[in-house]
């Protein structure tokens, strides 16, 4: 069987990316502007926590009171360009290790720049085939689409019963999949562990954690003979 993972809390905690970013950002600002690191990178995360993703560069800015003098759209660049400080789980080391020598893919949604530094940063390139950043498609081809996924069966040259799709976010990552027959796998780690969705949208198959994948995956192949 052929497996394809994602990437963002499947493979290792987002969050730690996140925070990553917030760093460098505090670190950006103390340069220019003087402005204490720990106090802006706190700034950030309590933002995050009480207001989730999306306004934490907006505002620690506001609350720096550097309003009309930081460009908010700089920050950003410093968040997407930075090099990453992550590590990739042992236990995703492990699983990864075990689903070999099966072909292994990954297919990832995201800034497709960024994405990459992830990719590098993990050192997890050496276990995969190929890297589908799904951005590189164009916007239309991320998940829900499959379109990355048509192109892995064409290059392993196999039917969609072949194909193992390995995710965590159940709004996207299985439904435009499933009819075509691709198995799917649901792992409850990150940020969408108590998403629900209608059974049609979710995975076939959940598992708890990434280490649970390979035994999943030779059930599928078990059932499959």
């Amino acid at each position: 069987m052929i497996v394809a993972l994602d990437l963002d809390d499947t493979l290792y905690p987002e969050e730690a990316f996140v925070h990553s970013g917030f760093r460098a950002v505090a670190r950006a600002l103390h340069q220019r502007w003087g402005t204490g690191e720990q106090e802006a990178l706190e700034l950030m995360l309590r933002s995050l926590e009480q207001r989730g993703r999306g306004s934490q560069l907006d505002d620690v800015v506001a609350h720096l009171g550097l309003t009309g003098r930081q460009s908010v759209a700089e920050l950003v660049r410093v968040y997407h360009r930075h090099t990453p400080s992550i590590e990739l789980p042992e236990q995703s080391r492990r699983a990864l290790g075990a689903l070999a020598p099966r072909p292994l893919y990954l297919v990832t949604d995201g800034h497709k720049l960024v994405q990459q530094a992830k990719i590098d940063a993990l050192g997890i390139r050496p276990f995969f085939r190929h890297a589908y950043l799904t951005h590189r498609y164009g916007i239309a081809n991320r998940k829900p689409s499959p379109r990355v996924f048509e192109l892995i069966m064409r290059r392993e040259r196999c039917p969609p019963g072949d194909l193992v799709y390995v995710g965590d976010d159940p709004v996207k990552d299985f439904r435009g999949i499933r009819p075509l027959g691709i198995h799917t796998i649901r792992v409850l780690s990150g940020r969408h562990a108590l998403v629900r969705v209608p059974a049609g949208q979710d995975a076939e198959r959940t598992v708890k954690a990434i280490e649970d994948v390979p035994t999943a995956v030779a059930e599928l192949e078990a059932a499959d003979r």
